[in-house]
This record gives structure tokens, C-alpha cells and sequence, in this order.
């Protein structure tokens, strides 16, 4: 047994390698609120996508006929979950591509983790730039694609200008002499902050407040 191990310790190794990148690349998407990476389905996949690609690639490595054998037997495999953004595809394609670059060449699979992270993680901090310097955002907030959907909404017998030119503000209705203004952000401090500041004027009928 020990033989054996140590004869596949290059493999071993590999699959260490891409725990490792499938737990960081969790945590680099977790960072922009992508909260469906963040559960055990989620989490799951990012882990076992790669390793069962690499077991597989590495079998049917060097063997035709095993190849074309496997081959058929997947072409049969189908996903019935439905994909919420074309994000997400492409991080299910890196985990494969992972497993792929594993059993391939460690140093690309090092390359291409490594590339890929700092590519994710670097978004997140030149989105946090932009806003804080030039008040400007690099991406806006998509709750369809797994973002915290929190959510505050107003309703008032008088129009409010700050509120309907405000960043955050996703939705506007007027009906009956009444206003609806639907606000939402992945930070529920700053709806919170915006409520406070309408509890005490007469004029808001309504203030609803959901966290996601």
C-alpha cells in the first residue's frame, strides 16, 4: 500500500493542489457577494468538479478505446440544474479545466489557478477603488445572480428627489398620489441608515425593510 503511494504521490499531490485552488476560488467569488458559491451544493462542486476530472482524464489518458468508451458513457450525463449566470458556467468550466491542467501539467494547473484568483480578486478591489475615489462603480448589483437581495421600500405621499437619484435605487412607482421607491444593496447598513432617516417624516406611509 505504502508503495503504491508513494509510486502516485505525484497525483496525490495534484489533488491537494486543486482542494486547495477550489476552496480559493470560493473564497475569491465569495468576495463579491456571489452567495450561491457559499452553500453546500456550492461548495461541494468547486471541490469534487476538478478531482473527478482529473481521475477521469487521468484513465483515459493514453488509452483510445477506453477514451471513446468514456466518451459515450458521459455524453449521456445531463445537468438538469439551471445556471443563473453566464459567471457561473465559467467557473464550473475552470474547475474542470483545473482537473484537466492537473493531469496534464501541474505547473499549468498552478498557473491557471493562480491567474484566475488574482484575475477575481483584483476585480473586487478595483471595484472598491473606483467607488471610494471616483464614486463610480465598475459593477452593478445583480440579485438574479446570487447577490444579497436587501431590500428597503418606501412609500410616501411626496416625491423624494434623493431617493429617486439615488445609486441604490432599483424600482419606482407612482400611484394614487403615492410614491414606491425600492431600494437595494448587498450592505444592509446603508439601508438601514436611509430608514432611519424616514421613520420620522410624516409623509412616508411606509417603510418596509427585507434582508436577503
Amino acid at each position: 500500500m505504502m508503495d503504491y503511494l508513494f509510486l502516485n504521490l505525484d497525483k496525490i499531490v495534484s489533488m491537494l493542489v486543486l482542494v486547495f485552488f477550489s476552496l480559493l476560488t470560493r473564497s475569491s467569488v465569495g468576495i463579491h457577494q456571489q452567495n450561491w458559491i457559499k452553500t453546500f451544493s456550492g461548495t461541494m462542486t468547486l471541490v469534487l468538479l476538478p478531482i473527478i476530472t482529473f481521475a477521469i482524464t487521468s484513465v483515459i489518458s493514453g488509452n483510445i478505446a477506453l477514451s471513446l468508451g468514456m466518451i459515450g458513457a458521459l455524453s449521456i450525463v445531463r445537468f438538469r440544474n439551471p445556471v443563473r449566470s453566464s459567471f457561473e458556467l465559467v467557473i464550473f468550466f475552470l474547475m474542470l479545466s483545473l482537473g484537466i491542467c492537473a493531469a496534464a501539467d501541474v505547473r499549468w494547473l498552478v498557473m491557471l489557478g493562480l491567474a484566475s484568483n488574482a484575475l477575481i480578486i483584483g476585480a473586487y478591489f478595483i471595484n472598491i477603488i473606483l467607488t471610494q475615489v471616483f464614486n463610480k462603480k465598475l459593477f452593478e448589483t445583480s440579485f438574479s445572480e446570487g447577490n444579497s437581495s436587501n431590500i428597503l421600500e418606501i412609500t410616501s405621499m411626496k416625491n423624494h428627489s434623493e431617493l429617486f437619484n439615488s445609486a441604490i435605487l432599483v424600482s419606482f412607482n407612482k400611484s394614487d398620489s403615492q410614491y414606491t421607491y425600492r431600494l437595494a444593496s448587498s450592505d444592509p447598513a446603508i439601508l438601514k441608515e436611509i430608514s432611519k432617516e424616514y421613520q420620522d417624516n410624516s409623509e412616508v406611509t411606509n417603510i418596509q425593510y427585507s434582508a436577503g
